[in-house]
């Protein structure tokens, strides 16, 4: 009886090493796990806060929604753009046909999960969507390239905001090294600009009117991103490393998020518009009480770019990143409850309202309570932890709201002050005729005054003499 349980459990044995041995055999022959994947699938978790942010509308770039009905117009706009960069730069239809095919199992391992298209599907992939974009950017960058009445620039139509929505997507994303060879085989000297330009660069002119992109400088860290959702990522990130408190300290306190703008300022805290253009430089001067936040430009490609961004935070390397724009917005939708927190911050300049009328400040306020929906995030990798407990801390004592009160008082004083030099250099010294006018009758008055308390005081000592 031993002996047949034995038996049996060795051939019980001998099946699963046969099992997995098939199985390693698949994995190691899949192009798809050659390379570490950098573009992932958004989680149905947060796809039902807003399916559309996450959705291509116009055009499907890479493999993942290439053959969705919907985007097949633009199929032929890849097309006439490939045919015109080959024919603008001489370059060989078969040059081009060796590079994709050279690439395709790269491409194919830059995926999360299984890339269904065939070799062949792939790597037209590669050609058309590929060039697509090296062109698309080309004519953005050097208008002089352009067709006359190209429409797909025309920044107030829905074909040019709809491409925008689109290359903002995790999961519509060609690997950047693509783009970054086929630059290679440009030749623009024939534009005499003098400057040769990276991907990096075009790219960072194309996403200019995106979050704070325009305002902000290329970095090394840039020039590491392997699609331009990453290129957004690293150049909209921190300039430093933030120091997150450490666990057990931050265990020890009873940690809360800080109040709305509305209630800040009516515990006397003064809001200003910061003049650095990282976004992440928020700061609270606790001895004037003063709270300073970088300008951010909301439009409507503000949510696609947030969230899309949040989503890679979470999915890439499998949650590796910092949450760092995950706690930028955490932190805006706690400064904005209401369309009256989101009309402060547009007074005092820190938001510029783009969206349209009606309702345009309840669009801002929605907006920032929404993003984060679906998303958990721990106080530990909450970028602005010690902000928080600076404004949590600022009680609303004599003291605090004396010096905040003096500081604003001061600050009224000295715009009220340039104000007033401006109206009298216009108005009463813009020539030596009328500087010399005012400074006699100033001289005048001075003397009338000098001679009523002569006689006031003359009056009062004949009184004491009597």
């Amino acid at each position: 009886m031993k002996s047949v349980n034995e038996g049996s459990q060795t051939l019980l044995a001998e099946m699963l090493v046969s099992s997995f041995d098939k199985k390693f055999d698949k994995f190691s022959a899949d192009p798809s796990y050659s390379y570490t994947a950098s573009i992932y699938n958004v989680s149905q978790t947060l796809r039902k806060a807003n399916e559309k942010a996450y959705t291509p509308k116009l055009v499907s770039i890479g493999p993942l929604h290439h053959d969705e009905p919907q985007l097949q117009g633009m199929e032929a706009f890849k097309l006439r753009f490939t045919h015109k960069f080959l024919t603008r730069f001489g370059i060989g239809l078969h040059t081009i046909a060796k590079f994709a095919a050279k690439e395709e199992s790269f491409v194919r391992g830059c995926y999360e999960g299984t890339v269904e298209l065939a070799p062949k599907q792939l790597a037209e992939v590669i050609v058309l969507d590929g060039i697509f974009i090296v062109e698309l950017f080309l004519e953005n960058y050097f208008i002089q390239l352009r067709d006359k009445f190209e429409i797909i620039f025309d920044t107030d139509s829905w074909m040019f905001n709809d491409l925008m929505h689109d290359m903002l997507l995790l999961e519509n994303q060609l690997p950047i090294r693509i783009m970054e060879s086929l630059l290679n085989f440009v030749d623009l000297s024939f534009l005499n600009e003098g400057t040769m330009v990276s991907i990096y660069d075009l790219a960072h002119k194309f996403f200019k009117n995106i979050g704070n992109t325009s305002k902000l400088a290329l970095t090394a860290r840039c020039n590491q991103a392997r699609h331009f959702v990453e290129f957004l990522l690293f150049l909209h990130a921190p300039r430093e490393k933030h120091a997150a408190e450490p666990k057990m300290q931050l265990a020890s306190k009873k940690f809360e998020y800080t109040r709305s703008v509305g209630e800040l300022v009516k515990a006397g805290v003064v809001l200003r518009r910061g003049e650095d253009r990282c976004l992440f430089e928020v700061s609270f001067d606790k001895d004037k009480g003063v709270l300073t936040i970088p300008k951010l430009t909301v439009n409507e490609s503000t949510e696609t770019f947030f969230r899309n961004l949040i989503a890679f935070e979470h999915l890439g390397y499998y949650g590796y990143f910092s949450k760092n724009i995950t706690s930028y917005v955490m932190l805006m939708d706690r400064f904005v409850n209401t369309s009256g927190d989101v009309r402060l911050l547009v007074k005092h300049g820190i938001i510029e309202n783009k969206f349209d009328k009606p309702a345009r400040s309840r669009k801002v306020a929605d907006l920032f309570n929404n993003l984060h929906e679906g998303v958990l995030t721990e106080v530990n990798d909450f970028y602005f932890t010690g902000l928080c407990g600076d404004l949590n801390e600022y009680k609303k004592s004599r003291c605090d709201q004396w010096k905040a009160s003096w500081f604003r008082w001061r600050m009224k004083l000295r715009g009220k002050w340039v104000g007033w030099k401006v109206t009298l250099r216009r108005d009463y010294f813009s020539n030596p005729w009328s500087s010399l006018s005012v400074s006699a009758a100033i001289v005048l008055l001075f003397l009338t005054v000098v001679q009523t308390v002569c006689s006031i005081l003359q009056v009062h000592f004949h009184t004491i003499q009597l």
